[in-house]
């Protein structure tokens, strides 16, 4: 039997500044028609289009009712049965949509779906069966969704995107796969997180804006293809020993922006590439010691990027060991952007200060 979804009216606060996956749009100069398309009266107002290579693709944003969605699937033919992409864009719009019926698609088959701006709070086990081998994008951002069926996840083959995005899940549960490669649930507020460990080819996670505290060591260090990590606007403080850490050299981006952060440790950050950018804007950082910042300078000096604007850097002998190292390269990761609490940058800072007052001078730089 079907799962039902039962309305819950919400306003959907969009999280600001945090980024989200790029998602596949396949919709290339499409344009309605009938064949090989239903008859465009019958399938009103779902709008199903076709384009110069012969991909097929509906549109169902027009739809307002659950009555609307399953009439416009069950009263029509379908000369053809594989689609690119289905749709349902209710963002920015009064939604009225509670309901897809597990057998709202029959024996249609899609690469990619994307729902949004729903009312939606449940997703049948079923709703996309008859797309385990072909379904590559599930969009399903910005609705009301609690429950979700990951254990059927590891079913569909070919999956690489799952987007779930600014919905009500307060858990994001284990779920297996070997094809995803990028999982986005930021928005989701109070999300606990189950391991990951199953999901091996992941290449770009997104957890912002989640009220994280906390993660628990090695919590990716089951990921050989990570790359970029986006952890802002979160409630993390302490970034213990292998918080961040995968097991290969692959990790490019991370983004710890907008959370509490006052002290990470030596081991913190394992797997950076040597250009590897990463953000901490806007935390509480106040010291720059070489026991516990050396580590992650050693990973991406001289061509990575460390960004810490608008923290409360204090910028004394404390970074004197930046300061010292030789012809400077370790102030060359650190961008502009990031002041002292007195509001020079740090880059800019004099060494001629740190030479005469802090203890250790290198004589090499201090002449």
């Amino acid at each position: 039997m079907a799962l039902k979804i039962v309305v819950v009216c919400v306003v959907v606060v969009l999280g600001v500044g945090d980024v989200t996956p790029s998602l596949v749009n396949p919709v290339q100069d499409s344009n309605p028609r009938e064949w090989p398309c239903p008859v465009d009266s019958d399938f009103y107002p779902c709008v199903c289009s076709t384009n110069e290579y012969f991909e097929l693709f509906i549109d169902c944003s027009g739809v307002t009712t659950d009555k609307e969605l399953e009439d416009a699937f069950s009263l029509v033919q379908f000369p053809f049965k594989h689609f690119k992409q289905f749709k349902i864009d209710h963002k920015g719009t009064p939604s009225q949509l509670t309901v897809i019926d597990g057998n709202t698609f029959a024996d249609l088959t899609f690469e990619h779906v994307i729902i949004s701006g729903t009312l939606l709070t449940q997703v049948a086990d079923e709703t996309f069966t008859n797309s385990q081998e072909t379904l590559l994008t599930l969009d399903l951002s910005e609705n009301k969704i609690s429950q979700f069926p990951f254990e059927v996840i590891e079913n569909y083959l070919v999956l690489t995107q799952l987007i779930l995005d600014d919905n009500e899940f307060l858990e994001l549960s284990p779920m297996t796969s070997a094809s995803l490669q990028i999982l986005s649930a930021s928005g989701n507020e109070n999300m606990a997180l189950s391991s990951i460990d199953n999901l091996p080819k992941l290449k770009e996670i997104y957890f912002a804006r989640i009220k994280l505290q906390n993660i628990e060591p090695n919590y990716f260090n089951a990921l050989n293809f990570l790359t970029q990590l986006d952890l802002q606007q979160n409630e993390l403080t302490d970034l213990n020993e292998f918080t961040i850490a995968t097991p290969s050299k692959t990790l490019k981006t991370i983004n710890l922006d907008s959370n509490l952060i006052e002290t990470i440790h030596h081991d913190t950050f394992h797997g950076l590439v040597p250009y590897a950018e990463v953000s901490m804007r806007n935390n509480s950082i106040v010291d720059l010691t070489n026991t516990t910042w050396a580590h992650l300078f050693t990973q991406i000096v001289p061509n990575g990027i460390l960004d810490l604007a608008d923290n409360p850097l204090r910028c004394g002998c404390d970074i004197a060991w930046i300061m010292f190292s030789p012809s400077q390269v370790d102030l060359q990761i650190i961008t502009d952007t990031s002041k002292c609490t007195s509001g020079e940058q740090l880059i800019y800072l004099d060494l001629a200060y740190f030479c005469d007052r802090c203890a250790h001078a290198n004589p090499d730089v201090c002449v």
